[in-house]
Order: C-alpha cells, then sequence, then structure tokens
C-alpha cells in the first residue's frame, strides 16, 4: 500500500474469517431505533463457508457476502463493507474528490471480470460522506459512509456484516482482509476475491516499526507481520478487516484498508482506520436502512 493511492490493499495467501456482535434488530447503536427488514431468516456477519480452495488464496465464492467492490469508469479502485440494506461503509480517501456519478457498486460478485454472475447486484451512489476531519497529509479519520441509490434484495450472496458494539484491541487476534486488489506491489489485480489473514499489533509496538511514530493515531489499527510477505495492496482500499468471533462464529467489520507503504514490506504492517472509534459516525447516516439481527 502507499499513501496517495487512491486504493490500497493486499498481496498473497489464504486463510480464514471474523466477526462480533451487533446491537440487537431493532436496536441502534447510540439508542436510536433502526428498522428491521425480511432477511429470510438471515443473521448478520454469517460467511458462506464451503470446501476450501486448495493451494492457494482465493475464497469459496459469496464467502464474504458484504464485500463491495467500487469501480470508476469501469475500473476497480477501491472495496467497501454492506452493513445494512441500503448502506456501506469504505474509507474516506475512496470518496473524497471523486464524482460519484461515474461510481459503479457491484454486490455479491465473486469473479469481477464475469459480468453475468447471477448472484451480482449492482448499484450507483445515492450520496456519500467522507468524514469530515479525514486529513489526506495523514490518513487519519480515513473512513466514510455511501448511501446506495436503492437497497439490495438480502440473499445469500449478498448480506451485512455486524458492527462491533464493544470497544477491544484486537492485539494478538488475526485480522482477515478479502478483496480484488493487487497480488503484489507492481502486478496485477485479482479477478477473483482473495483474502490474506494478519496479526493485529498494538500501536506502541506498530510505532516501533519503520514508521515515523507520529503516522500512527489512536484512530488506527496495524496489522502484518514483521517479514512482510503478507498484506494488502492497491486496489482493496475502503474494504474490510474482519474478525471472527469464536463463541459463534460471526464475522465483525473492526476495520478498514486505509494505508501502507508499498505492499507487503518488512517493516511495514498494512493500516487500519479503526471502525469502533467511528460508530456514531456511521450510525448518524444509516439508521434508514433495514438491519439483519445478530446471533
Amino acid at each position: 500500500m502507499e499513501i496517495g493511492r487512491p486504493s490500497l490493499l493486499f498481496v498473497t495467501c489464504c486463510l480464514a474469517l471474523a466477526c462480533l456482535s451487533t446491537p440487537s434488530q431493532g436496536e441502534f447503536h447510540n439508542n436510536v431505533k433502526r428498522s428491521a427488514c425480511d432477511c429470510s431468516g438471515y443473521v448478520c456477519g454469517t460467511p458462506n463457508r464451503g470446501s476450501r480452495i486448495v493451494g492457494g488464496d482465493e475464497t469459496n465464492p459469496g464467502k464474504y457476502p458484504w464485500l463491495v467492490s467500487l469501480s470508476y469508469r469501469g475500473k476497480l479502485y477501491c472495496g467497501a463493507t454492506l452493513v445494512n440494506d441500503r448502506y456501506l461503509v469504505t474509507a474516506a480517501h475512496c470518496i473524497k474528490r471523486v464524482t460519484k456519478g461515474r461510481v459503479q457498486i457491484v454486490l455479491g460478485s465473486h469473479n469481477k471480470s464475469d459480468i453475468h454472475e447471477p448472484s451480482r447486484q449492482v448499484r450507483k451512489v445515492g450520496e456519500w460522506w467522507a468524514h469530515p476531519g479525514f486529513d489526506r497529509r495523514t490518513f487519519n479519520n480515513d473512513i466514510g459512509v455511501i448511501k446506495l441509490d436503492s437497497p439490495v434484495a438480502i440473499t445469500k450472496f449478498v448480506r451485512p456484516v455486524c458492527l462491533p458494539t464493544q470497544d477491544r484491541s484486537y492485539v494478538g487476534d488475526f485480522g482477515i482482509v478479502p478483496g480484488w486488489g493487487r497480488i503484489s506491489e507492481n502486478g496485477r489485480s485479482s479477478d477473483v476475491v482473495r483474502e490474506v489473514k494478519v496479526p493485529i499489533m498494538s500501536n506502541s509496538e506498530c510505532k516501533t516499526k519503520k514508521y515515523n511514530p507520529s503516522e500512527i493515531t489512536d484512530n488506527m489499527m496495524c496489522a502484518g507481520y514483521d517479514a512482510g510477505q503478507i498484506d494488502a495492496c492497491q486496489g482493496d482500499s475502503g474494504g474490510p478487516m474482519l474478525w471472527e468471533k469464536e463463541a459463534s462464529s460471526q464475522i465483525n467489520l473492526i476495520g478498514v484498508v486505509s494505508w501502507g507503504q508499498g505492499c507487503a514490506r518488512a517493516g511495514y504492517p498494512g493500516i487500519y482506520t479503526r471502525i469502533h472509534n467511528y460508530r456514531s459516525f456511521i450510525d448518524t447516516y444509516i439508521g434508514e436502512g433495514c438491519f439483519c439481527p445478530s446471533q
């Protein structure tokens, strides 16, 4: 990942997934009522598990039904995450200074080159909001919300993730980062969804790495290996970092792919926006949508 690029995300490896609990159906993070909708028996944050892809890091088709691609003039440039039937969470740098009328939103896709996938739902931007405190020089407050031009149908392949209701560090846990980003720093983007599993470190440890310590704020999370090799990369900025709650196996959105130095470089972990710090910002906009219950 490189600072200043309009998209960032990942590299190579195939591993697990992620979640925590969300407010129960009909509740809101700040006690404002949110609408329930017909989720056809689905709950938030439930992946589509299947036989593992052998010998690679490609996911099973539809494994993460909340994963969304953003394309500009037909070319993938960022990712996003579905949080209810009408709203997405992404990075501020994916929407700031971008002409929203030229952005296409695709949900329910596995192979981005296959426009005939029966699971696909395509939308345009209805409205979007970058965090007012976003700083393009530092990437602090790198988060935004997108309203779709029309709600999606909740299906096996298009379903929302869970949002966190508790604050925790996740230090020592693994985050899962899926997307279509480049499979090497200067390589091509992936046609199919791939995923990487990266260890989450404390911000104090992150500040001992090769970044300038002042670059890492409390609004960020760091995840990666000292040796590099596995990371996020260009093309997946705005996409999710996920965490799996062992007790329920639900997936929770805990971070947004934000920035980094190159892709999978030794000593440069990936930097993610910490979702929990922005629940009030997110909830300001998404209450109008319909929410699937948590387990």
